[in-house]
Parts: structure tokens; C-alpha cells; sequence
């Protein structure tokens, strides 16, 4: 069969590398392939397959640019190892994405130049490896059931199997011109475009019989590679699957890293080198592994997907994701490309240190820090991991294999250790004390080793050096670590650890369990620092466990001795019980009588574990459990375990971006992070769990209610933060004498220290490395009162180990001084209840940040901008509410509590807004604030009040918090204070006009279970007030219908001297038919336009009355931009009430609108006659179906143009059309609001006013019937606020009111 490979970079990589200098590149492949499928059953040894090694049909090799979303595809019918014109391009050529393929023809397969892979279709790319069962008899049903575009591409290519199936991925993408070709497309709809191409042709091979198909397909857009490894299973004679078959397909094989790169000896030798950050910047998936070394290729599991590329467009790190392969839409791909949630759980609060005033906190003391570098006794590779065995002696795995010994107190390494003969990288290391009478273990909580270390130990070099009256510590020298008492050196010739002759039982022994490429290995920590006299002795462990190469890297580790918890790269997640099978283990015989190697096998490991202990033999394969994952289970790497021993909850995150939990062994929970998870930590003492993934953010969570999600977000992280490579923990031990701390270490060489109890941060120092790619606590001793010196280790990419003295005040005991309350306008009256003016100020920062984004939905130029816009909410919903995010097209969803027996409420708001135009007095898109208002485009409509939601809903959640505190007093915070569950609808493309993406939004947040639980309203901030006093709650609003009315004349402008007067011109038409449409006072004379509006109620009339009851001549003569009160229509000044006429007029009747006037192109020179004159009609409609409204204009406008007898043709079409919306305003939502908005304006209820509004949402109506609840549209813009005008503004104290009116109305709805 064909061999294929992609590889997917962050920077440009030769051709060549990949094509023909590797050992085992592609184009040996060519002629030497090693697991080419040999002959399906049925096909004759005649055909192509009869060589099983080779491939020799053609080959083909596409790039991209840098930048370029059109590859370039370079094809050949020679042979590939005897192209020179392949040779010469791929020493010359480099590119971030090669996508290659070399052909061996199948049955029924023509072998010509365009039968070549890979196939090109606007900017993808799509290869083939295998073949279509059945294909000669589903060729024609399959070509017919392309779109035209797809059957195009199928007949340029010879209709092969091959390309017929790229054609179907085509049809299911939606392909269908070369525009929509160069269109970019989602990770998702990939995924889901490839399964279903899968299932198509499976579906249509097996109406003809069980011919087996092998479907290895690959596919690129030039940002992602998607691939999927698929057979079904061969027929025996008889023609039916055998029971016991396995549907392999062929094969395929991935290696990720941080560079593809030959050796310096070897120029064939090529590795991928992994990096001690973590982060994967390049990915290759081929047929074959293009190296010797297996360990560096992943098989991936038949049946199944892998995505490759930058899903989540905050870095150049490539990201990969395995998941089945299934027959339907992938879910769950938005964990990259968003911040989404697979909502079995929530956020129950959030504990965020807030900005605080220089006159609330004394200033920051002046830190005093001691560094001391700490080298190896040899060349060493990358610091990957580290872990704390004593309160004085540590170990650091390396990237070359070796296992480094250091003592803290001497400064230097005490003893190297080679991992295994192979030199494969030390991956993670986990140390299990003995039990025993001994200390406990900083690092696990438990027993250490030793208890003849006294507690002066962990003290700083400088702990004899005398302290300022503050308590920091004085300034010291290097040369202080140099002059060891002379107790160190005694203490270094007794044994470190404590050896145990009996090895029957692991308690009494001190175990490090160390992981590298796909094994485990456990060693007895006393003999491995037995003699440190020579650091080259050969000590062997205890036991080696090997993994096969299908599971991939063993990539972490934790648990005791009972549980060894394990996360592969195969997305694979086991339980090793240990301690069951400890003295046989040791019991079975071995060659070198030291080391005893067992190899699992994961099936049989599945099969063992199921049996009874009694009936079953011992054996190691039954000490291997794996995990039973959930529907949503990881997709990509297990980076990360731990687990917390109080509660034995375990959490494993992956690179997919998802963070399981785990009970009993069973997949609880699972979380999307927002970024890939790279390190997880467990504390006892606060029994919580610490996450921090790719993007720099950290989050916390409480073992015990794990499924309510994240109670805190230590670190928001977002577009550009380092990511999170390690956290340590440090726990109340006999060495740690403060509070209990977490560590965190980042890509940038930045190491932070939290207090756990708070929450706050305490410290954030540069360590001067690379990167942080590992930390560990050796213990913390009082300094003063509330002072501390934390002693920590970190490793770096280099290769470095830095030692630190870090000086600590905690927090615990910083009480600020109460936040003064002040209002809106800034009038200086403390406890005035209108807001806190910390975060009042937070929300003003924010609302100008927002402004700046020109989110100007109808311009596509602004594409990047939306983006933008939507990765900022989702940030700031996670760092105010803790919230449960999610990215789509068509905007954001976000959701605040998971709680089963509290109310939903849903509240609706858009961040899109009109183009600024001209006449603005200052930026648009720069708040100003000036006279108690501010002024920018958006700040009324609609960002204002949005932001006024979300701070709503975090003064629920906080309830009587102190906002200025640095964090939470565990003493006085409560969690989950808001009475309510709240779902957010944040529109992307409401102003222009199209709810149909926004429908499928809430749609498909409905299908993943967003929307559970009891909605009791829905709640919208988008509508105006009918003046600047009195604040207005909106029940009802117009639709709308638009119109394109144009007549068209000859085939060309005319000028106007040599032709006027000879023809009709388009533009008299046009204006008599717009005359036709309604009388001087602006009344529509359109025949049944008004048939069908609903009467008027009561209940309207006395809303009528009451609103118009302040509205004079004046004030609607103003409201309109008249020149003067004496002008305006006769209405105006001839009815007793005319603002109740107005109301009626804007409220319950139907208007017509001229918006849009064009008369073809404009000539710069010369007085022309346009051939062509258009306008843009808009029918408001308070009620009639728009149906009726459509044909009555169509009538109309016919009718009026046939009575001009003109030789011109009339055109109309229609636009858009909105249905009217209409609320109860007696419902339970809209009581709520009406007495919460009363009482923030300290108002009675009835002064609050019911209105409609005469203009047009479109979404509400179809979100309404959408969520089956009761609306409300709460308004907090003034009349006067200019919304879609020049100087766009909002009122300071109604942006501030809005806030208390909201919460009001949370808590009113959830108290019934």
C-alpha cells in the first residue's frame, strides 16, 4: 500500500529532512517498506500489491509558505527514489506543513500523474493510504451524491477511490466553489467532515458485501492535520468477519516534540528532541516510523482520529488531540479553540486577589533572597522533573536519562545515576517514604526517612546573620554556602537512607518510582545513595515495568503504594497495585538476580482484572488496572496525576485541554481547562487540587465537591502568559512552620508562591532560567512573626539547578481597612449602597478596554478584532465569576453555578457593535469620561450593560466580601452565595441582523447539557428609556421587514444633455413609488398593511398614559432634532397629549422607512442618468405576520408601477425580515425586575415604567420560543444616549445603578 507523512512545525523545516535524509525517511520507504499491509483477502497477486515492499506509482509533496493559506503540490509518475527533480526541490525548499505521499496502486486504480497524491482543493491537502472495499461497484452511487465542486475535483483526478473519498470529505464540509474552498474552517468541522466521509463509505462498501476496507485518510487546511486510522475487518470464506478479528487498518504513527533534528555525528540520525518545558512545536504522522527508535513513535489505536496543529491560536505550540473515530459531530474539539466545559460540573465561586489602594496596605517589604546555583558532577541533559526525599537531599530527572542526587546543605550533587542502558528521558519521579515512628515527608505528607536531622537544617545560609527590626533578612555573600560546619561532613559519612534487609514487604523501604519512555522503574533509595564515593557505580532498581509501544511515553505519575497511578501518552490512564503483588514480584526468578523486568500487556491486563482473585493465577498482569474513563474522556497525552489521600479523589489533565476526576476509579467529572493541562497538584491540608495548563492559568478545586468545578482561579493566564510547567506543593509538616504554600514554575523561568489557605499571592520572583521546568519545597522555618524563609528548588532547560532562600511574609494576618461605598456620581456619601468604589473602578478599567475593541460586526476587516473580543470575555468571565466558558462562531456562552436545586436564569446581551462614523467630538474607540458620562461607541449598546451583568453576578458570589481584601479570610468568605444559576449569552452578530448562529449556539449548548436545570427567565439590557428620568422596563417591541425596491432602465448611464427628456429614468419611478407609500403626516396609505394589528389592550393604554405623562412638546420637539417647539408635524401641536400620540405611533402602529437611498455608480465629472435607481424600505410591524406585510407591499408597489407605464422594470426584494416580540408584564422575571430596578433608584414600583419599544431585536423572539421561559428587557440607556449615533455615551450613575439592579433581580427571582 502507499506510505504517507505530514509534519506540522513552528517554524519552517527542510523537505528534504523528511523526504530523503532520515534513515528510515519516506522515500526509503519507497522501496523498503516495513509494515506494508500485505495482500487484502481477494485480491489477485497480479494486482500492484504483490511487492509488499514497495511503492513505486508516484508520489506527490505539498507546502505551504509561511503565511500562505495556498499550498504548493509538486507530483511525479517516477519512481520517488529516482526523481532528481525531487531531490534538487527538497534541498531547497522549507516549509511549517509538508504534507507527502508515495502511491502504490490499488485494484480498479489507474496509474497516471493525476491519480498522484496529494490532492489539492483551495487550501487543503488530502492523501490517502489503503483502499475502498467494494469500490467497483459504489463508484457510480458515490460520484452522483457529490456537490458539483467535488465531482469537478474527482474528474481531474482519475475518480480513484482516493479521491472520490476526498470528494465526499469536500461535499460534508460544505465545499462548494473555489471561494469556499480558501475559506477557514473549525477543528471541529474537520473532525466531524472526516468521520463522516469514513461512515459514507463504509455504509456503501457494506450493501455489497463484508470486502474489507482500509482507510488510513489525512487532511490539512494549512493551520491543522487531521488524520484517522480506520479498517473494517477482513471476511473469511464463508464471507463473514470471523468473531475474533480486529479491524486494524493500516498503520500510522505519531512523534510530537520540540525540534526535529539530525544528530551532529550522523547526518541520517534524526530525533525528536523533547524539551523540558513540555510545549510540542513540532508533529509528525506517518505510515512508518521515520527512526530506530520506537519509543519515539506513538501507534495510533485503529478506529480512531488524531488532530494535530494550533487549535488554540494563543501560541505557535502545536497541540494534539486522539479521540474514536465516530459517525456523527465530534464534540469537545472547542477546548482549544475556546474555554469549554464538558458540563457534568461547575463553578461554584471564585477567590481572586483584588487591586488594592496604596493607603489600604502598607507598602511591599523589601525582599532578601539567596540564590546559589547548584551544578552536576556531570554533563547533564534538561531538568524535567524533580522531588524532595528528605528535608535536605532531592533528585532530578533529566532529558539524557539520568537520575541526580543533590544535597542541599554541600550545594552540589551527591551522586548521578544512569536511569537505563537505553538513556531514555526521565519523565516523572514519585518518592514513597517508609512508615514507620519517622518524620513526615515535606513532600508527601508522610514519614521521612530520617530522624536525626535536626530542625536547624532547613535554615538559611544566613540564618546567623543578623535582621532589621522589620524581620527581612540582611544582604549576604556567596561565600557563605561554601563554609559548611563540620557536622555536614560527618553527617555525609553515615548512610543518607536507611537500608532494609528484608525486602518482602516495601512499607519499611524508601521507594522512587521513576518513568521513562514506556516504562516504570522502582528503586530502593538507601542502596542508590549507599556509596557516594564514586558517581559512576552501577546500581540496579529494584523492579522495571515495560508498557507496550502502543501506550506511547509514560508521561506521569503519583499515588502509594497501593495505587501507582499512571498517565500515558496514549490518552491511557492505569492503577498499579503494588503493594498486592510485591513479594511475588520480587519472588520470580531473573538472570542478573537484581533487576526483574515484566513486561504488561494492556488487553490482557483488562481481561485479568475482571477475574476474581480466587479463580485467577497470580499474575503481573493483574496488578494493571485501568481507569474506567467516562464519554468524555482524554483525547490527547496524560501530562498530569495526582491524587489527594484524604478523599482518594484522583485528577489527570491532558493535553487535550481536559481535566478528569476520578472516584473509585470512575471517570466523575471531566472539565475543560482552556488550555492544556500541564501540571496537577494535591494538598492534604486544604484537601484541593491545583491545575495550571499551557496558557498560564491556574485553577482550584475542592476535592470534596469536585463535580461543582473550580471554587478559584489563581492565575487567569490568557494570550501571551507563559505556560504553567510544574506545581509543587509544601503542607503544615514538621518543616514547614507557615502556612501551606503551592509552587508554581512557568516557561518564562518565573517561580510564584500562593498561600493555599487564601489564595494569595505571596511571592513572584525570576529565577533567571529559561524556563521553570521543575520545582520542589524542602521545608519553610519562621524568620519573625508572620515572617518565613521558604527554602526551594527549581530546574531549568539548561540543564541548571538553582537552590533558593525565598523570603516570605504571609498573609493570613494583612487585614485591610473597610472599602468606603461610594456612589455613582461620585457624591461622597459613604454606604450609600449604589456601589463599591474598587470594583466600581475595576468595571470602569474594563469597560475601556472593552470599548477599544472595534467589534464592528458587519465589517469583515474586523474579523481579527471579534476574535479578539471574544477571547477577552472568556478571560474575564473565568477571572470574575470563575465561570465555565465556552467559543463559538456565533458568540460566547458562559455559565456561573451547577447547582441542581437552584433556578436558571439566562441572560442575553452582544458584544458586536455599528461602524463609529463620522461626527464624533472625540475617539470612538477610546472612552472618554466627561460629565458623569462616558462616551465611546459600545458603551451603551452594548458593553456597558453586559459588564454590568457579569459584576452583578460576582457581588452574589462574593455576598458581604470585602472587595479590596487580597484574597479571601477562610474565616468570612462563603462559597456560592449567588441564589442562582446564570447562563450567559453573549451575541456576536446582533446588529447584523442574523440570528441564525446564534440560535445554533444556545442550540447546541442545550445538546451538551448547559441549559439543565429549572430556567425561570431570561434577561435582556439592550433597549432604550423613553426619556433621562425615568427608568423603563420593556415588555414588547416592533418587527421588522426590509425591502429592496429598484427599477432598473437601459443597459448603461446616459447623458443628460444629449439623452435627457427621450426615456423615463429610473429615478422618477423610484421617487413616485416612494411618494405612493404614505401621506404628508407619514401615515402608510399601503392597502392592508394595517390589517392584522392587534388591538389594544387595557393594560397598554394604561402604560400608555403613564409614560406619556412627562413627555411635552419640548421635550419630543428635542427628542426629534426639531429646530424649534413650533416645528413638526401637525400632530405635534394640535392634539391635548401628544406624547401619548407619539407612543401610540412608535408602540402599536405600523410605519414605513426610507433608510437606504443609491443611484448606481457617481461620475466625477458631467451630469449623468442613472440606469439604475434602488432604495431600502423598512416596515415596522407591531404584531401582523410578516407574511401578509411581504405580499401587501408586493401588491402595492406593482400596482403603483403599472400605472406609470413605463418601459423601466421594477425589482423588489426582500432583505430580512424579524418578527415582533411581546412579553407578559405580569410575569415572575419581569415583577422581579420592575421591584430591584425600583429599589436601586429608590423609586416606587409603580414609577418604574412598563414599555414597548418601536424597535427590532431579532433574536428575541426565536430565543424566547428557543428557551421556553418569560423575558424581561431591562433598560438602562438613556434617550439621550445617541445609541447607533455619533457620541455614543452612558450615564456613570446608571451604569453603577444597573449593577444593584440586576443582583436585585437574581435574588428576587431565586427567593419565588
Amino acid at each position: 500500500m502507499c506510505r504517507m507523512c505530514a509534519l506540522i512545525s513552528d517554524e519552517s523545516v527542510l523537505l528534504a529532512d523528511i523526504l530523503l535524509r532520515p534513515r528510515m525517511s519516506l522515500v526509503h520507504q519507497s522501496y523498503a517498506a516495513r509494515e506494508r499491509r500485505a495482500l487484502p483477502q481477494g485480491v489477485s497477486p497480479s494486482m500492484a500489491y504483490q511487492q509488499p515492499c514497495l511503492n513505486a506509482d508516484g508520489f506527490g509533496v505539498g507546502w505551504y509558505a509561511q503565511q500562505a493559506p495556498l499550498p504548493c503540490v509538486f507530483t511525479s509518475l517516477k519512481p520517488a527514489w529516482n526523481d532528481p527533480n525531487l531531490r534538487n526541490l527538497s534541498e531547497e525548499v522549507r516549509s511549517p506543513l509538508i504534507f507527502a505521499h508515495i502511491r502504490a496502486a490499488g485494484p480498479f486504480s489507474s496509474v497516471n500523474e493525476a491519480a498522484c497524491h496529494p490532492f489539492k482543493a483551495g487550501r487543503f491537502l488530502f492523501a490517502h493510504n489503503g483502499l475502498v472495499g467494494n469500490f467497483a461497484h459504489i463508484r457510480r452511487p458515490l460520484l452522483a451524491s457529490l456537490n458539483e465542486y467535488a465531482f469537478g475535483i474527482t474528474l481531474e483526478h482519475a475518480c480513484i477511490d482516493s479521491v472520490v473519498a476526498f470528494g465526499i470529505f469536500l461535499t460534508e464540509l460544505g465545499v462548494t466553489s473555489d471561494e469556499d474552498a480558501m475559506d477557514e474552517r473549525t477543528a471541529d468541522s474537520l473532525c466531524t467532515a472526516l468521520s463522516r466521509t469514513v461512515l459514507r463509505l463504509t455504509q456503501a462498501a457494506a450493501e455489497h458485501g463484508p470486502e474489507e476496507s482500509l482507510l488510513n485518510l489525512m487532511v490539512t487546511d494549512g493551520q491543522r492535520i487531521v488524520a484517522c486510522r480506520y479498517g473494517t475487518a477482513p471476511a473469511t470464506d464463508s464471507g463473514d468477519p470471523q468473531d475474533g478479528d480486529l479491524a486494524l487498518g493500516a498503520t500510522l504513527y505519531l512523534s510530537v516534540g520540540s525540534r526535529w533534528l539530525a544528530s551532529a555525528d550522523d547526518p541520517q540520525a534524526f530525533r525528536m528532541k523533547k524539551g523540558a518545558d513540555i510545549k510540542c512545536c513540532t508533529a509528525i504522522l506517518s505510515s512508518e516510523p521515520l527512526t530506530p527508535i520506537r519509543e519515539e513513535w506513538l501507534p495510533i489505536a485503529p478506529n480512531s482520529i488524531v488532530l494535530c496543529g494550533r487549535t488554540g491560536g494563543h501560541s505557535q505550540a502545536i497541540d494534539t488531540l486522539m479521540f474514536p473515530l465516530k459517525c456523527g459531530p465530534v464534540v469537545g474539539l472547542s477546548a482549544l479553540t475556546g474555554v469549554e466545559s464538558a458540563p457534568r460540573a461547575a463553578k461554584a465561586s471564585v477567590a481572586e486577589s483584588q487591586e488594592v489602594t496604596s493607603n489600604e496596605i502598607e507598602p511591599p517589604p523589601v525582599h532578601q533572597d539567596v540564590w546559589m546555583s547548584i551544578t552536576a558532577a556531570s554533563e547533564s541533559g534538561d531538568v524535567n522533573c524533580l522531588v524532595t526525599l528528605s528535608e535536605n537531599v532531592f533528585a532530578a530527572g533529566s532529558m539524557d536519562g539520568s537520575l541526580r542526587f543533590f544535597h542541599a546543605e554541600q550545594g552540589q550533587a551527591l551522586a548521578v545515576r544512569r536511569h537505563s542502558q537505553a538513556s531514555g528521558p526521565v519523565l516523572a519521579l514519585l518518592f514513597l517514604p517508609r512508615t514507620g515512628d519517622m518524620l513526615h515527608s515535606p513532600a508527601s505528607g508522610k514519614m521521612s526517612p530520617r530522624g536525626d536531622e535536626s530542625p536547624d537544617s532547613i535554615a538559611s545560609p544566613a540564618e546567623s546573620t543578623p535582621r532589621s527590626q522589620t524581620g527581612h533578612l540582611q544582604p549576604i555573600g556567596r561565600a557563605r554556602t561554601d563554609e559548611l560546619p563540620s557536622r555536614l561532613s560527618e553527617r555525609l559519612s553515615k548512610p543518607l537512607f536507611l537500608p532494609k534487609a528484608d525486602l518482602r514487604s516495601p512499607c519499611g523501604m524508601d521507594l522512587l518510582l521513576s518513568t521513562s519512555t514506556n516504562e516504570l522503574r522502582i528503586w530502593d533509595v538507601s542502596a542508590l545513595l549507599q556509596d557516594l564515593s564514586d558517581d559512576e557505580v552501577s546500581v540496579p532498581c529494584l523492579l522495571c515495568f515495560h508498557f507496550a509501544p502502543n501506550q506511547g511515553h509514560l508521561l506521569s505519575i503519583a499515588g502509594n503504594l497501593e495505587n501507582v497511578l499512571l498517565g500515558f501518552q496514549s490518552s491511557n490512564v492505569f492503577c498499579l497495585h503494588l503493594m498486592n503483588g510485591w513479594a511475588r514480584l520480587l519472588q520470580a526468578k531473573t538472570r542478573t538476580r537484581t533487576t526483574r523486568h515484566y513486561t504488561f500487556n494492556v488487553e490482557l491486563s483488562k481481561r485479568s482484572s475482571a477475574m476474581s482473585a480466587a479463580a485467577a493465577k497470580f499474575s503481573h498482569h493483574t496488578l494493571l488496572e485501568p481507569l474506567q474513563t467516562c464519554a468524555n474522556g482524554h483525547m490527547g497525552f496524560v501530562h498530569c496525576i495526582a491524587c489527594e489521600p484524604v478523599s482518594g479523589v484522583i485528577a489527570s489533565g491532558g493535553g487535550d485541554g481536559r481535566i478528569i476526576f476520578w472516584s473509585q476509579r470512575q471517570a466523575v467529572c471531566v472539565f475543560n481547562h482552556g488550555g492544556p493541562v500541564l501540571a496537577v497538584a494535591a494538598c492534604a491540608d486544604s484537601r484541593a487540587f491545583f491545575s495550571g495548563d499551557a496558557y498560564g492559568r491556574i485553577r482550584v478545586w475542592d476535592a470534596a465537591s469536585v463535580q461543582h468545578g473550580s471554587k478559584a482561579v489563581l492565575c487567569s493566564g490568557g494570550v501571551g502568559c507563559a505556560a504553567i510547567l510544574t506545581l509543587a506543593l509544601l503542607q503544615k509538616t514538621g518543616v514547614c512552620e507557615g502556612p501551606p504554600l503551592v509552587i508554581a514554575g512557568d516557561a518564562a523561568g518565573i517561580l510564584r508562591v500562593w498561600d493555599s489557605e487564601h489564595c494569595s499571592l505571596l511571592r513572584e520572583v525570576s529565577t533567571e532560567m529559561t524556563c521553570c521546568a521543575a520545582a520542589t519545597a524542602l521545608g519553610m522555618r519562621t524568620a519573625s512573626q508572620n515572617h518565613f524563609s521558604l527554602r526551594v528548588v527549581s530546574g531549568c532547560s539548561s540543564g541548571g539547578v538553582k537552590l533558593a532562600y525565598l523570603d516570605l511574609v504571609s498573609s493570613a494576618k494583612i487585614l485591610l481597612s473597610p472599602s468606603r461605598r461610594i456612589c455613582g456620581m461620585f457624591c461622597q456619601s459613604q454606604d450609600c449602597g449604589h456601589e463599591d468604589v474598587v470594583e466600581f473602578q475595576r468595571l470602569v478599567s474594563l469597560l475601556g478596554e472593552f470599548v477599544a475593541l472595534q467589534t464592528v460586526s458587519s465589517d469583515s476587516r474586523n474579523d481579527g478584532e471579534m476574535r479578539k473580543a471574544s477571547s477577552w470575555l472568556a478571560t474575564k468571565f473565568e477571572e470574575l465569576l470563575g465561570a465555565t466558558v465556552r467559543i463559538s462562531p456565533g458568540g460566547v456562552v458562559a455559565r456561573c453555578g451547577w447547582d441542581s436545586n437552584k433556578p436558571l436564569v439566562i441572560m442575553y446581551s452582544h458584544y458586536d457593535v455599528v461602524a463609529a462614523g463620522k461626527c464624533w467630538n472625540t475617539d470612538p474607540w477610546k472612552m472618554v469620561a466627561k460629565d458623569g458620562y462616558f462616551y465611546g461607541r459600545g458603551v451603551s449598546d452594548n458593553k456597558g450593560p453586559m459588564l454590568a451583568q457579569i459584576f452583578a453576578v460576582r457581588r452574589l458570589l462574593q455576598g458581604e466580601a470585602d472587595f479590596c481584601l487580597s484574597g479571601f479570610d477562610t474565616e468570612t468568605f462563603q462559597e456560592n452565595h449567588c441564589p442562582v444559576n446564570v447562563l450567559f449569552i453573549v451575541d456576536a452578530a446582533e446588529e447584523s441582523g442574523d440570528p441564525t448562529q446564534t440560535i445554533r449556539m444556545v442550540q447546541d449548548a442545550r445538546n451538551d447539557g448547559w441549559l439543565r436545570g429549572d430556567t425561570i427567565g431570561l434577561i435582556i439590557n439592550n433597549s432604550q428609556w423613553i426619556d433621562d428620568e425615568r427608568p423603563c422596563l420593556c415588555y414588547g417591541m416592533r418587527g421588522v421587514v426590509d425591502f429592496e425596491v429598484a427599477v432598473q432602465g437601459g443597459e448603461r448611464d446616459l447623458h443628460s444633455g444629449v439623452n435627457g427628456g427621450l426615456v423615463p429614468e429610473p429615478i422618477f419611478d423610484l421617487v413616485a413609488l416612494l411618494g405612493s407609500l404614505v401621506d404628508a403626516s407619514g401615515v402608510p396609505t399601503v392597502a392592508g398593511l394595517c390589517d392584522g394589528v392587534p388591538q389594544v389592550e387595557d393594560k397598554d393604554m394604561q402604560n400608555l398614559t403613564a409614560a406619556s405623562q412627562q413627555m411635552s412638546v419640548g421635550k419630543i420637539s428635542k427628542r426629534l432634532g426639531l429646530q424649534s417647539d413650533s416645528a413638526g408635524p401637525a400632530w405635534l401641536h394640535s392634539l391635548q397629549n401628544p406624547g401619548l400620540e407619539a407612543l401610540k405611533r412608535t408602540w402599536l402602529q405600523p410605519c414605513l422607512s426610507i433608510t437606504e437611498v443609491g443611484r448606481g455608480p457617481r461620475h466625477q465629472h458631467g451630469r449623468h442618468i442613472a440606469n439604475r435607481a434602488s432604495c431600502v424600505v423598512s416596515v415596522r410591524t407591531p404584531g401582523q405576520k410578516s407574511a401578509d406585510v411581504v405580499s401587501c407591499m408586493k401588491l402595492h408597489l406593482k400596482h403603483e408601477f403599472a400605472k406609470r407605464r413605463t418601459c423601466n422594470k421594477l425589482e423588489i426584494n426582500t432583505l430580512a425580515v424579524s418578527e415582533a416580540w411581546q412579553t407578559h408584564p405580569t410575569s415572575k422575571v419581569f415583577c422581579a425586575a420592575r421591584a430591584a430596578v425600583a429599589e436601586a433608584w429608590k423609586m416606587e414600583e409603580s414609577d418604574v415604567l412598563a414599555v414597548r419599544e418601536g424597535g427590532t431585536i431579532a433574536i428575541l423572539p426565536l430565543l424566547e420560543a428557543e428557551l421556553g421561559c418569560d423575558a424581561v428587557q431591562m433598560a438602562f440607556s438613556q434617550a439621550s444616549d445617541a445609541v447607533h449615533l455619533p457620541n455614543e455615551r452612558m450615564s456613570r450613575a446608571v451604569l453603577a445603578r444597573a449593577v444593584d439592579a440586576i443582583a436585585g433581580t437574581l435574588t428576587r427571582l431565586a427567593a419565588g
